[in-house]
């Protein structure tokens, strides 16, 4: 049976919200309009007073234009500077567990990308997603198909595709067995990063109830946008990046769909690419690639090629059953 290794980045994410029409940009989580979690009377930027001055630092620029700028200067000084990154990282958390419960309002089973899974579902042997959003999380459950995330306590019951989130998820969190109770209006206050729980062996994060998504988290571990992971340091990542390795090795299909390859990515990227067989079919699923990835897609296999998304789903039947 052909075995698949599904790599994403964010292609999945603009594509349902260009499909459902949504009002919200992933590259634009600034944009995103949703109050404090402790007073509906104003936003969370009015809140988060740090990530609200950074914004105004870069006028004029798209806000990972903003996020850019501002991981430069954290590198360049991150004593002065780790406030806003925690503050940022907060932010996000919530900004795209927001977009999750707008998705899941309009979801729609038509949505191409679900018509795949549901194909392929039993083909599907590892995903590795770089986003921390809950697109891919929402297509299988909305879909009745079974997941487990690496580095989650969703592996003690591993049925279904193991989904491997190496810069985090809007619904990760330390849990509150780590730090003791953590009154909820103190969790943006907090000045948190890279503390990690172990369970019999395993690194271990908590997940957040999908009805808490909306409150602060009490450590918000995730990757921003264009920054070198501070988490490849935590077990649970790089076990997870070992069990992604193993996958790897076995499959006969790698399907990439979205990966923008930044200089601050290549080396977790590849870490994964260069443990697929040489006689792997690798498929690029994007409208415009970044060359250095294509150019390293075929020295890794010959039968490496670029499609793009239309021509990729054009022959996918909606409602195709996964059996």
């Amino acid at each position: 049976m052909n075995k698949i290794l599904l790599i994403v980045g964010n292609g999945l994410s603009i594509d349902i919200c260009r499909y459902l029409k949504l009002d919200i940009d992933p590259s634009s989580p600034f944009s995103f309009d949703f109050p404090d979690p402790f007073d509906s009377s104003k936003k969370l930027l009015d809140t988060l007073t740090r990530v609200k001055g950074m914004i105004k630092s870069y006028p004029n620029t798209t806000d990972f234009d903003i996020i850019q700028n501002f991981v430069r200067s954290y590198q360049e000084n991150n004593q002065e500077n780790q406030w806003t990154h925690c503050e940022l990282r907060h932010y996000l958390s919530l900004a795209y567990s927001y977009a999750n419960n707008i998705l899941l309002n309009r979801w729609k089973d038509d949505w191409r990308w679900a018509a795949w899974m549901n194909k392929n579902y039993n083909k599907i042997v590892g995903v590795v997603s770089f986003n921390y959003d809950l697109v891919l999380e929402t297509t299988l459950k909305e879909s009745s198909l079974k997941y487990y995330r690496l580095g989650s306590p969703e592996e003690d019951n591993s049925t279904g595709i193991p989904i491997f989130k190496p810069h985090g998820s809007c619904d990760f969190d330390i849990g509150s067995g780590f730090f003791g109770l953590v009154p909820l209006e103190s969790r943006l206050k907090n000045l948190t990063l890279l503390n990690e729980r172990i369970v019999n062996g395993r690194g271990r994060v908590a997940v957040v109830p999908k009805e808490k998504l909306l409150e602060p988290r009490i450590e918000a571990d995730i990757v921003l946008p264009f920054e070198f992971s501070p988490q490849t340091q935590l077990i649970w990542v790089r076990q997870g990046y070992e069990s992604g390795r193993r996958i790897a090795n076995t499959v006969d299909t790698c399907i990439i769909v979205g990966i923008s390859y930044q200089l601050c990515d290549r080396q977790e990227v590849d870490s994964v690419i260069d443990a697929i067989p040489t006689n792997t079919k690798i498929q690029l699923i994007d409208p415009k690639p970044n060359e250095e990835f294509e150019e390293k897609l075929t020295r890794v296999s010959d039968k490496a090629k670029r499609i793009d998304p239309g021509d990729f789903l054009d022959n996918i039947t909606v409602g195709c059953p996964h059996f």
